[in-house]
């Protein structure tokens, strides 16, 4: 019987030899398992975090994009109307209600519309792109103000081939600043 007692008791022991082998195994494996998820979680919080940043810089593009392109269309427009209003203003056969209604229906709006233009695109420029928009914007206050010159006093006693080259090369030296701006612009990452 003292060998059955000792075989039991070196079974016992050697169950308990491998019950703390056990544990330490299973521990080992629950601090892997924690620290691959962990490991897991902190990849996709910097994952995250770089996507929601690529998106905003996307939506900041998108806006920036916009902005320019309405810049673009209402100089172009504004030029088109000052141009009328210069040519109506300097037509000695048209009289001042007809240049008044130019004025108001097409040029005032025109110069509303570029001056919002403006302001939106200087929100949202960068900071060289500011000074080009402050030069496209003193280019067109010059285009308004040769444009409206004649508004009020009408053709008599214009050299009206000296104003019209005078007009003429203010219009393209604002539309050559804009020119200047939106080819940087485009040098951006947009």
């Amino acid at each position: 019987m003292t060998q059955k007692r000792d075989k039991a008791d070196d079974g016992a022991t050697n169950g308990r030899r491998r019950q703390p082998s056990t544990t330490t195994a299973a521990l080992a494996g629950a601090l892997i398992g924690a620290l691959a998820g962990l490991t897991g979680s902190t990849l996709a919080y910097f994952e995250a975090k770089d996507t929601r940043r690529e998106e905003a810089q996307a939506r900041r593009s998108d806006i920036r994009r916009a902005a320019y392109v309405e810049l673009a269309a209402t100089a172009n427009k504004y030029v088109q109307q000052s141009t009328q209003l210069l040519t109506l203003s300097l037509d000695p056969t048209k009289t001042a209600q007809e240049r008044r209604r130019q004025f108001e229906g097409g040029y005032a709006p025109a110069n509303t519309d570029l001056a919002r233009a403006l302001t939106t695109a200087r929100l949202v420029a960068p900071p060289e792109g500011r000074k080009d928009l402050a030069a496209i914007n003193a280019r067109s206050e010059r285009v308004g103000e040769l444009a409206t010159d004649w508004y009020a006093k009408g053709p008599e006693g214009v050299d009206v081939a000296k104003a019209d080259a005078e007009f003429a090369e203010a219009v393209r030296v604002q539309l050559a600043a804009l020119q200047s701006f939106l080819d940087r612009a485009a040098d951006e990452s947009l």
